[in-house]
């Protein structure tokens, strides 16, 4: 074999016994187990100790080396006849953008590498490892529940019930999705006035409150949401979440980079379909489809959480289009509150001055107008909101 990369995904026939690397090797080479058996021996830096672990067929090794260009850490050695498919990194890349479970397969094994971690810091500070991997996934559940950030919540909680229906904290997490499903519990007055008590007939003083900048905007969430002192006792959830012994690594099919992926029912194509329906005036059954992304839960990946995000701007675009602006708030609510930096932000205000508008709240419109005016880059929108004010301050509409 020579020194150089070689560029396309190939497979190689290992005897029994044979060595595929050692630890220390550098190379830039990923592999993934097709079939046979493959342990990796490795040193716990806390004891000392040689540690042997087997390889499950499907399941990616030397990716972290190998995305971080420096020397292996652990020596892979066959037992049995094995067969493993090799790629470059740059067929790594080009691969795991054509498809999802690549991405699943080599999550898996980054959630054994945090198992290990975790069961090392917990021996160092002297700590248990019997841990309830049910209690400390109700934890993070609860956690986002009391924070307000219901979409995770809701996500937890349903993966709870689906893996733990029957312990004691399952009826508690079945009231959690019930509250979550009414529209979240009502903290105050005020929060009450929010959603429940918005009404077209009076200028409440107090509809639809937010801070100038919403002190609970968050970043689009991602993978390192979840709290760190949790982190540890959740690795072990991790694989739960990801592991499905259904996966082969036929998956992949034969590794062609020239092959179109199948088309699957993805959140993509509901959301395209929605938007579809959206563009040619449908919004009801635009509101159906959208609906539906959203009552899914939160997404585990960023392009999926997009699409969940965008959902909720159009479902409650549809719903103002219908003239039902308490629904439509309620929506656009939770891009303002929690999604600060969604591209659709600035619609998503513009068309809640448009509702205190229609409810003859002008005060409020033009609080709001005067919001998008001060939301960069300038575009269409600011000069609407510049014109909203205007006329409102003239006594027009």
């Amino acid at each position: 074999m020579s020194n150089g990369l070689q560029s396309g995904i190939r497979t190689r026939t290992y005897k029994s016994g044979s060595i595929i690397y050692f630890e220390g090797d550098k190379s830039e080479y990923i592999y993934i187990l097709k079939s046979g058996r493959v342990f990796l021996t490795y040193t716990k830096v806390d004891t000392g100790e040689e540690v042997k672990e087997e390889v499950r067929q499907g399941e990616f090794f030397g990716v972290k080396s190998a995305l971080g260009r420096y020397p292996r850490e652990e020596t892979a050695q066959t037992v049995g006849e094995t067969i493993v498919v090799i790629l470059t990194l740059a067929d790594f890349e080009r691969m795991i953008l054509r498809n999802v479970n690549i991405v699943r397969k080599m999550l898996r094994v980054f959630s054994n590498q945090l198992r290990r971690i975790g069961k090392a810091v917990r021996t160092v500070l002297g700590e248990s490892e019997n841990v309830n991997p049910d209690i400390e996934l109700f934890k993070i559940g609860e956690h986002y529940f009391k924070a307000g950030d219901f979409s995770k919540a809701n996500y937890v909680f349903k993966k709870y019930l689906e893996y733990y229906p029957e312990t004691d904290y399952g009826k508690i997490a079945m009231e959690r999705i019930k509250t979550i499903n009414s529209g979240g519990p009502v903290k105050s007055k005020a929060a009450a006035d929010d959603f429940e008590d918005f009404s077209m007939e009076h200028d409440s003083s107090d509809v639809f409150s937010f801070d100038e900048v919403p002190s609970g905007s968050k970043k689009l969430p991602d993978k390192g949401d979840i709290n760190p002192a949790a982190s540890s006792a959740l690795s072990s959830e991790m694989d739960d979440f990801l592991a499905d012994e259904s996966d082969s690594i036929d998956d992949f099919g034969d590794f062609g980079l020239e092959e179109e992926s199948k088309p699957k029912d993805t959140i993509k194509i509901k959301f395209e379909d929605g938007e579809s329906a959206f563009k040619k005036g449908n919004f009801k059954g635009a509101l159906e489809i959208f609906n539906e992304i959203i009552d899914s839960g939160l997404p585990s990946s960023d392009r999926d959480r997009h699409y969940f995000i965008d959902a909720h701007f159009y479902a409650g675009v549809c719903y103002y289009e219908m003239k039902k602006y308490k629904e439509s708030m309620n929506l656009l609510a939770e891009i303002i509150k929690n999604w600060s930096d969604s591209e659709k932000y600035k619609s998503a205000v513009f068309y809640a001055a448009q509702i205190f508008e229609a409810a003859g709240q002008k005060d409020k419109a033009i609080t709001y107008y005067n919001r998008v005016l001060n939301i960069q880059p300038t575009d269409s929108l600011n000069g609407a909101a510049l014109n909203k004010i205007k006329a409102l301050q003239k006594g027009g509409k």
